[in-house]
């Protein structure tokens, strides 16, 4: 007996996409309406298609999980939706064995005028659970979405992370043989998320299959057992999780593009994608005071604005201080989290990094800053040379003396006599 549980032959997908966008029943119908009227039929232009999924082929077996990973709009979405029997092929087959639960989007299937406690038994009898089981196992799933105190709430007032949490809590609770996880990792605080990615483990070791896609590379590393990277709709590559995963960022790392520069920054040497642009950098002494000298043994702070511009996961900024040589002397890094910092489309957001006690050699030296992705190989942005200042020494030692090296660490000199 074969324990393939997932099967997709050939599978394409093509969906008909209206230059004017989606839009609603009504109005389509409206259209319709008048055309029959007229006795017209829409312009050829009206409408066109796009390729979804091109010739895919994969299989799952019982207890492995796959990981699907690519850009935006590469299928990895369709491919789940495929599997769930919301859509079906263009062309091809998709074979499923096994009760499948599917969370492939916030909140799916809920209804905004019921209550938590409504939306649980009716999306776990959707599922296949009896009003007997559902009673049994709804103390857990309460438990599970840490949401006790709104369960008699309708979910219209609920937040996306509340959503999440009562839709992930209700499919972990139904003992499916398959679950199609979409991003769900990147809704709910850190410790939800740790609690979403626990368990899936847990339900990977009781031998249920998992198909999970994500943005966050490190979550795919920790949950599956092999990834698939999509690209417009093909499979780019498939195996060992840490050699996909290693090809898609080098090769997201090469299509890296120059960004437009922003008027304060001039011609600086600057790179990156683009998801996170850094709007301005200053420089400031301890007094909190513009400055472009700094004196021996003080504080150096640094506020860097910048602005999201696409949905990232989490973000890495680093400042580097180099010398007049270009030798890189000193160097700060710092995460920021989505759900900690709000890092969603059009927000904007300011750090500060300081350097204590600056102990460098006086001269000349430069900053270079960049916000890159989980792995740091990524580059949103990065700018070279986007700031100068000048370490000085406050007793003036520095005039008519030559300095070695690139720290400053006091030293005396002692003679004696033999």
């Amino acid at each position: 007996m074969s324990n393939t549980v997932i099967k997709l032959n050939s599978v394409s997908k093509c969906y008909n996409i209206s230059e004017r966008g989606y839009r609603s029943f009504r109005e389509e119908f409206t259209d319709w309406f008048k055309i029959i009227l007229r006795s017209k039929r829409p312009k050829s232009g009206d409408i066109h298609s796009i390729m979804a999924l091109k010739d895919v082929s994969f299989e799952v077996k019982k207890g492995e999980a796959l990981g699907l990973i690519g850009a935006n709009g590469s299928g990895k979405t369709t491919i789940l939706r495929l599997l769930s029997k919301v859509t079906a092929p263009t062309k091809g087959s998709v074979d499923v064995s096994g009760k499948v639960a599917p969370l492939i989007q916030v909140g799916a299937g809920f209804h905004p005028e019921l209550t938590g406690r409504e939306n649980v038994y009716l999306n776990a009898t959707i599922m296949g659970l009896s009003k007997k089981e559902i009673d049994e196992r709804y103390a857990e799933i309460v438990s599970f979405a840490e949401l006790d105190r709104f369960m008699d709430t309708p979910v219209k007032r609920y937040s996306s992370g509340m959503y999440v949490r009562l839709g992930f809590a209700v499919v972990a609770n139904i003992n499916p043989d398959i679950f199609l996880i979409d991003e769900i990792l990147s809704v709910g605080d850190l410790s939800f998320q740790r609690k979403c990615l626990d368990t899936m483990i847990n339900i990977q070791k009781s031998d249920k299959s998992i198909v999970f896609v994500s943005h966050n590379l490190s979550a795919v590393k920790g949950l599956c057992d092999r990834v698939i990277w999509l690209d417009k709709g093909e499979i780019k590559k498939e195996g060992d999780v840490n050699g996909v995963i290693n090809a898609y960022i080098s090769y997201m790392t090469s299509k890296s593009q120059f960004v437009n520069d922003i008027s304060y920054i001039g011609q600086k040497t600057r790179w990156g994608t683009g998801e996170i642009l850094i709007q301005n950098v200053k420089l400031f002494n301890s007094e909190r005071k513009d400055t472009d000298n700094v004196y021996i043994g003080e504080d150096l702070l640094i506020e860097i604005s910048f602005e999201v511009k696409k949905n990232v996961e989490s973000a890495f900024f680093w400042v580097g201080i180099l010398n007049d040589e270009e030798i890189k002397v000193s160097g700060s890094v710092f995460e920021m989290s989505k759900e900690e910092r709000h890092l969603r489309p059009k927000s904007k957001g300011k750090l500060e990094c300081v350097f204590e006690s600056i102990s460098l050699q006086p001269g000349k030296y430069h900053l270079i800053v960049g916000v890159f992705d989980e792995f740091k190989n990524l580059a949103y942005d990065r700018i070279g040379n986007v700031c100068e200042f000048i370490v000085v020494s406050k007793d003036n030692l520095y005039n008519g003396y030559v300095w070695d090296g690139v720290a400053y660490i006091p030293s005396k000199w002692k003679f004696h006599e033999m």
